[in-house]
C-alpha cells in the first residue's frame, strides 16, 4: 500500500560549481533536461497527487519543459537557499485543496532515480511508524577524519555511516512542524537534518547507488551511461 503523496523539487539553484551559462538542471542529456529525468519517476504513481517545482524568479527555462502543461506539475517561486525553496513548496501545498498524507522532496539534479526505489521506499514507509525516511546506501569506502592542515587524525567506523540521497520522505505534519519551529538563519544541507533537531523518528531505506547527483560537468557522461543502462535513453 502507498499513501497519497505530493512532491517538492527545489530547482531555484544557479549551480555555480557546474560552470555553465544555465543552471545544471536544465542541461540536456540527449533531447531531455536533467530536471525532466528527475521528475519522471514520480509520474509513474497514481498515488502522486502533484509535483511542485520551486524555481527562481529569474528563471525562464522552465517554460520550455515538455511537462509544463501536465496537470500534476505546478510551479512556485523558490528562495535563496535550498531550504527556503523547499519551504516555498510546503507553503504551496498547504494552500492547495489536495488531500495528501506524505511529502517527498527530491533534488532537481538527480536524474537517475529509479521508480522501483521510490516504490520500495513508499511501501516500506506505509508499514512502519516513522516520521520520515531517507533514501541512501551504506558507506563502502574507508572513512578518515582529517585535520584542517591535512593530517589524518583517525579512522571512522564506516558501519555507522550511510550516504544520503533523495528523495526524502516526510509525513505532512512533521515537515510542516519542522519549518514552523525553524530558527531564523539556520540552514541544513537536507531536510532530514532539520527534522533531526525536533527528535523525529527517521527511517533509512537502502536504494541504488547509481542515484547520482549532477554537480560538475563531468558528471553528465556518467549520468548518461547510467540512464542508458536503465533503458531510459
Amino acid at each position: 500500500m502507498i499513501n497519497p503523496f505530493v512532491v517538492i523539487i527545489p530547482a531555484a539553484g544557479s549551480g555555480s560549481r557546474y560552470l555553465s551559462d544555465k543552471p545544471k538542471q536544465y542541461s540536456l542529456i540527449q533531447d531531455k533536461t536533467v530536471l525532466e529525468f528527475s521528475v519522471e519517476p514520480f509520474l509513474d504513481f497514481s498515488e502522486c497527487l502533484g509535483i511542485c517545482l520551486s524555481v527562481s524568479d529569474q528563471d525562464d527555462f522552465w517554460k520550455s519543459l515538455t511537462f509544463s502543461d501536465n496537470p500534476k506539475i505546478h510551479f512556485t517561486e523558490g528562495g535563496d537557499t535550498r531550504l527556503m525553496s523547499v519551504k516555498a513548496g510546503v507553503e504551496f501545498w498547504k494552500k492547495s485543496s489536495i488531500s495528501y498524507q506524505n511529502i517527498l522532496v527530491h533534488d532537481s539534479s538527480r536524474p537517475c532515480l529509479r521508480s522501483s526505489d521510490v516504490r520500495g521506499m513508499l511501501e516500506d514507509f506505509s508499514k512502519g511508524h516513522f516520521d520520515a525516511s531517507v533514501l541512501g546506501s551504506p558507506i563502502s569506502d574507508t572513512l578518515k577524519k582529517v585535520s584542517q592542515n591535512g593530517l589524518i587524525e583517525e579512522t571512522a567506523d564506516r558501519n555507522l555511516f550511510w550516504r544520503a540521497f533523495t528523495p526524502q520522505l516526510f509525513t505532512k505534519e512533521i515537515l510542516e512542524m519542522a519549518f514552523d519551529s525553524l530558527t531564523e538563519g539556520l540552514n541544513f544541507s537536507d531536510e532530514a537534518g532539520m527534522i533531526e533537531k525536533i527528535s523525529a523518528k527517521i527511517r533509512s531505506y537502502n536504494g541504488s547507488s547509481d542515484n547520482i547527483k549532477i554537480t560538475y560537468p563531468e558528471d553528465m557522461n556518467l549520468a548518461k551511461s547510467i540512464l542508458l543502462s536503465q533503458g531510459r535513453l
